[in-house]
C-alpha cells in the first residue's frame, strides 16, 4: 500500500493510497467540521447542509447528479458526525475522474435552493421522527446533554424539528462561508488510485473553495457526567447507556484505554456478556466500548433490560468494569489486542473505510497516520497499561442515560457505590 500527500497552496489537502490489485476506488471528501461547530441557534445544520449538497449545483439538479452516479454503477453517499462531514462515491477506476468532478461540484457550487430546503425539511423531520422511535438513539442524546451540558458536542447531531423547520438559505450561507474552505478539506482517493494524475484532477473540481486563512475554532470539550432520565411506557425495555471519562485520540494512552473497553465488553467471551447475558440471562444485548476525539474519550457501557432487572444489570456490570481495576487477564489482552488487529488490517482492504481513516489521522494528529503505525502501538500496550487505564476511568463522574419504563431508584448514587466498592 502507497500512502501519499499532497497539501496544494490554497491549503486544500490531498490524500491517495494506492491498492494493489484492486479494480475499484473511493474518492471522498472530508469536512473538518460536524455538529459540535454549530452555535446553539444552528443545531442541525450542518447535517441538513449534509443533505442539501446534492439537491443542486449551478450546473447539475440533484436527479442529474443521481443518474450521474448510478449510470456508472457507483455508489454516492454522505454522513455527518460531531467533528466531520463527508461526502464520498465508491465506484471502478476508470470512473474516477467522474466521482471528483461530481464531489467538487457539490462542494464549491450548491445552489441551496429554497424549494429543494423546504422539501427536505420534511425528510429531516421525518428522518428525527425516526430517531424518536429508536431507544438507543434517544439514549445516545441524553448522555451527550449530561456528559457535555450547554456544549455543541453533547447535542444532538440531527438538531430539534423547530430549528430544522426555522432554517433558512441564510443558515447554510453562513455554516458554508465559515467552514467549507480549502484549508478545512481533506480529499482522499483510495484503491486503484495513481497520485499524480488525481492530485491534478482533484486541484481542477475543487479550484471554487475559496482559500482563506483559517476557520473558527471549536470549544474544548468539557466532561460533566449525570443523570438523564427518558421515562416512556411506550418502550418494554430500559436502554441504559453509562460512561465515563476517558482520554483522546490525541493521547498516547488511547490505545490502552481502547483496548480496555474491548477486553471488558467487546465479544461473546468477554466478562461483561458472559456475566450478564450467558451466566445470568439478564440482557439480550450488552457491551463495552470505547469513543475518542482531538479533545475528548468515553468509556462506555450499553444494555437493554426489563424495568425488573436494571437494578442487578447495573450492579453486575459495574462491578465487572470494577474489576479490571484490579486485573485484566492476559487472555482478555490478548482477544482485545487480536480484535483490533483484525479491523486494522481489514481497513486496508476495504477503501472508504481507509479514506475514513487517513483523513481522521490528518484531522486529530495533522498528520498521515497509516494502519501499520496504529497496529505498532495497539502491539506496544501492557497488562499495566491497560490496569492503569482502568484505574484512571472508573474513578470520573459517569454520565447515566435511561430510556424507557424506569424505576425511580438513585442510579447515579448506585454506580457510585459500585464503583467505589473497589
Amino acid at each position: 500500500m502507497d500512502i501519499r500527500l499532497t497539501t496544494l497552496p490554497s491549503g486544500l489537502r490531498i490524500v491517495t493510497a494506492n491498492l494493489p490489485g484492486f479494480d475499484s476506488a473511493a474518492v471522498a471528501a472530508f469536512v473538518d467540521s460536524g455538529s459540535r461547530n454549530e452555535t446553539e441557534g444552528e443545531n442541525g445544520i450542518a447535517h441538513f447542509l449534509e443533505h442539501m449538497a446534492f439537491k443542486g449545483t449551478t450546473s447539475r439538479t440533484a436527479l442529474d447528479i443521481a443518474r450521474e452516479v448510478e449510470n456508472l454503477g457507483s455508489n454516492m453517499n454522505a454522513f455527518t458526525s460531531q467533528s466531520m462531514t463527508a461526502y464520498f462515491v465508491t465506484g471502478l477506476a476508470p470512473t474516477i475522474e467522474k466521482s471528483v468532478a461530481i464531489i467538487g461540484d457539490v462542494l464549491t457550487a450548491s445552489v441551496f435552493d429554497e424549494a429543494e430546503i423546504a422539501t427536505e425539511k420534511g425528510v429531516i423531520l421525518q428522518e428525527i421522527s425516526r430517531s424518536f422511535d429508536n431507544p438507543g438513539n434517544l439514549a445516545y442524546n441524553g448522555f451527550g446533554s449530561i456528559a457535555y451540558p450547554d456544549q455543541a458536542l453533547g447535542r444532538s447531531i440531527l438538531g430539534p424539528p423547530d430549528m430544522i423547520r426555522a432554517m433558512t438559505r441564510d443558515h447554510f450561507a453562513s455554516f458554508v462561508d465559515r467552514f467549507y474552505v480549502a484549508r478545512n478539506i481533506v480529499v482522499v482517493g483510495a484503491g486503484a488510485i495513481e497520485h499524480t494524475a488525481f492530485a491534478q484532477m482533484v486541484e481542477k473540481y475543487f479550484a471554487g473553495l475559496p482559500n482563506r486563512p483559517s476557520v473558527p475554532d471549536e470549544a474544548p470539550a468539557r466532561w460533566v457526567g449525570g443523570y438523564n432520565r427518558a421515562g416512556s411506557n411506550k418502550f418494554e425495555q430500559v436502554t441504559a447507556l453509562i460512561g465515563w471519562n476517558s482520554v483522546p485520540e490525541t493521547d498516547e494512552r488511547v490505545h490502552a484505554h481502547s483496548l480496555l473497553a474491548t477486553a471488558i465488553g467487546g465479544g461473546m467471551s468477554s466478562p461483561l456478556f458472559q456475566e450478564v447475558r450467558e451466566k445470568r440471562g439478564l440482557v439480550y444485548s450488552v457491551s463495552g466500548s470505547h469513543d475518542s476525539g482531538v479533545d475528548f474519550g468515553e468509556m462506555l457501557l450499553y444494555a437493554g433490560t426489563t424495568p425488573d432487572k436494571l437494578d442487578e444489570v447495573i450492579k453486575v456490570s459495574c462491578g465487572v468494569f470494577r474489576d479490571a481495576m484490579l486485573a485484566i487477564g492476559p487472555e482478555d489482552l490478548a482477544r482485545a489486542k487480536n480484535r483490533e488487529l483484525v479491523a486494522l488490517a481489514t481497513i486496508k482492504e476495504r477503501p472508504f473505510g481507509l479514506a475514513r481513516f487517513l483523513a481522521s489521522g490528518l484531522f486529530d494528529h495533522g498528520r498521515i497516520v497509516a494502519p501499520d503505525e496504529r497496529k505498532r502501538a495497539v502491539e506496544a500496550v501492557t497488562t499495566d497499561d491497560v490496569i492503569e487505564a482502568a484505574t484512571m476511568i472508573f474513578k470520573t463522574n459517569p454520565a447515566i442515560a435511561l430510556v424507557g419504563p424506569v424505576p425511580d431508584t438513585d442510579y447515579v448514587g448506585l454506580i457510585k457505590a459500585e464503583m467505589g466498592a473497589a
